[in-house]
């Protein structure tokens, strides 16, 4: 699993220390709460954000815990880790065999990702075994609603021969995969189920390939989260009607959780804090969180009404000065003490990550 290892260096020398190793658990589990999803912002890891939603916790301390045996990591408090010089050598040695995808991207795309997959192989199964005369068959997916959508869509294709639904899927997603490399698209390939024909795990697949399963699946999710990137392109109608046909519904879902969504609506009545807090039963913290969360998605929402411009620029100058992103710190070292933990964090959505060194890594 050295592509996991790989990983966990990555996560580690980006985040310097400041976040502990359940950071990393989260931000690849892909958890849905405000912290988790600013550090994937401040960063720069959102396009690792969820790519393993099955993660197990012992298994991350488990590479942790060899890493630091190795001597590439060294534990400065508490499941808060940096990595050694040894560890800055071994990182750049790997991401040499383990180049990230430029179109990896889990933050815009691990939902919509997700349900694309779900109804495109059951859908390519389906046409497969009805292509070859079978009519019964143990489906892939197995969730009610992924088996109602695939039957809706074909009873909607009206007038439309099944063979020539399934020679436009087979081209539109050919012109894809052309743009990606060979290794990626034979992934994709290997994943599918057909009429007699069981797609492979990641396990059976690194072996044919001889690489590792983690890195199967960052491959897997890289075609994808290219596909829907596509997709979400305007021209892509006309391009691709028949895959955009599948996620149509899926593109125009809002990025923000649905508890986020809630307290935007109630934001844009006019309502305060304290009023939604009241009103939704929940901790005024919480609602901060949304708040956090909305700014992170969207460039045109404003800081201003929770944080004056004098303050903001406190902060700019003493997270510059510090180059950290850990709140404490920041708050110790600010001169107007009446700034709160909220103010820095909304601060902090809109700076994202400033420290180039970290950046560099990934390229």
């Amino acid at each position: 699993m050295k592509s996991f290892e790989f990983l966990c260096l990555f996560c580690l020398h980006a985040l310097r220390g400041e976040r502990s190793i359940s950071g990393i658990f989260h931000l690849l589990r892909g958890k849905k709460s405000s912290q988790t999803i600013q550090d994937a912002n401040i960063f720069s890891l959102g396009f690792l954000y969820g790519l393993f939603p099955e993660l197990n916790r012992n298994f991350l301390l488990e590479n942790m815990e060899a890493l630091a045996t190795q001597g590439l990591i060294e534990e400065i408090q508490t499941e808060h880790y940096i990595i050694t010089e040894t560890g800055k050598d071994k990182l750049s040695e790997y991401g040499k065999v383990y180049p990230f995808p430029s179109y990896l991207d889990g933050f815009s795309y691990k939902e919509k990702s997700k349900h694309f997959w779900k109804r495109y192989s059951l859908l390519v199964q389906t046409l497969s075994n009805l292509a070859g005369k079978e009519s019964s068959f143990l489906p892939i997916q197995y969730e009610d609603s992924v088996q109602r959508w695939v039957k809706s869509h074909l009873f909607q294709q009206k007038g439309r021969l099944k063979a020539q639904l399934m020679n436009d899927l087979y081209h539109e997603t050919n012109q894809h995969l052309q743009q990606v490399t060979t290794k990626q698209a034979t992934v994709f390939t290997l994943m599918l189920t057909g009429h007699r024909q069981v797609g492979r795990t990641a396990e059976q697949i690194a072996r044919l390939l001889h690489t590792d399963p983690f890195w199967v699946e960052v491959e897997f999710q890289a075609v994808l989260h290219y596909i829907m990137s596509n997709l979400e392109k305007e021209e892509s109608k006309g391009t691709y009607p028949t895959l955009y046909s599948i996620c149509r519904d899926l593109l125009v879902r809002p990025k923000l959780t649905e508890t986020t969504q809630k307290t935007l609506k109630l934001l844009n009545k006019g309502l305060s804090l304290l009023d939604i807090a009241q009103l939704r039963r929940l901790k005024v913290s919480t609602i901060e969180d949304h708040i956090v969360e909305i700014a992170l998605h969207s460039e045109q929402f404003s800081i201003e009404p929770y944080i004056e411009k004098e303050k903001i620029s406190e902060i700019v100058k003493v997270i510059q000065k510090l180059h950290t992103h850990q709140l404490r710190r920041i708050k110790e070292r600010l001169t107007n003490q009446d700034i709160t933990y909220f103010q820095i964090r909304l601060v902090l959505t809109r700076m994202g990550d400033g420290d180039e060194s970290r950046k560099s890594v990934k390229s």
